[in-house]
């Protein structure tokens, strides 16, 4: 598409590479150049000022009173449930006698990163331990679900503080809590088969303090969220929408002062 002067349209050759027009002699650079400063001011202001709208909503959303704080700072408490016991049992055998307790740390570095999913796949599909193995993948499954959403929280409570939302967060520490508590029940059901089936080598299996302490942290949360959320939203309703407080914005800095 070849060019053309702004002024009075005339085809611009390829050798035509003076500032001027060949027809009219309108200086093509420059044509226009205060309509084009005004448009870029104006531009720039309504991009300060939407930027100064959603960051106000921002720090509100995150840290604008104590209880917002400490919903920003209690996203992080579910970690704790990450470390503490979740089960533990008992095994006797010839040569050995202990008790093994695991978290969920380190069921992921000691059992998950060096499980084979193919040889999983093959006891739950067996008729003795079939059942034991559905059981103990379905809680594990729902825990790795419940950590998920409990890190994704975080992510959520940044952006959604943007535009003063918070409906998000609620639904992820529901799930958190729910998949969370639900796996404490599929580990009762797991110890029930396992101290049956277990021919006398596992003696007994217990659920750790975790399960309780993590769904605990989890209703925390979400009972934080709730409260939180009327605020924020009672405070969007109240407040203008972002192209009144744009036109706000712009009428204050073009004040003369």
């Amino acid at each position: 598409m070849a060019a053309k002067c702004p002024e009075c349209g005339c085809e611009l050759k390829i050798w035509n590479v003076k500032a001027e027009c060949p027809k009219c002699g309108a200086n093509i650079p420059n044509h226009q150049w205060e309509e084009r400063l005004e448009s870029d001011a104006n531009t720039a202001e309504r991009a300060f000022a939407q930027f100064h709208y959603k960051l106000a909503n921002f720090k509100s959303a995150v840290v604008g009173s104590k209880l917002r704080i400490a919903r920003l700072i209690l996203t992080f408490a579910p970690l704790i449930a990450l470390v503490l016991p979740l089960y533990s049992f008992k095994l006797t055998l010839p040569f050995y006698s202990g008790e093994k307790t695991v978290s969920f740390l380190t069921f992921v570095l000691d059992y998950l990163l060096e499980t084979d999913i193919g040889s999983v796949l093959k006891l739950i599909g067996g008729e003795v331990v079939g059942d034991a193995a559905l059981m103990v993948v379905i809680a594990c499954v729902l825990l790795l679900l419940a950590v998920v959403c409990g890190v994704l929280n975080f992510f959520v409570l940044l952006l959604a503080g943007i535009k003063l939302k918070y409906v998000f967060n609620v639904v992820l520490n529901a799930i958190s809590t729910v998949c969370w508590a639900i796996a404490a029940i599929f580990f009762v059901q797991f110890s029930s088969i396992c101290t049956t089936l277990g021919g006398g080598i596992v003696t007994e299996c217990n659920i750790g303090i975790g399960f309780l302490v993590g769904v605990a942290l989890f209703l925390v949360n979400l009972a934080l969220n709730i409260v939180v959320g009327k605020g924020l939203r009672k405070q969007l309703n109240e407040q203008p929408s972002m192209e009144e407080f744009i036109e706000n914005e712009i009428a204050e800095l073009r004040q003369p002062k």
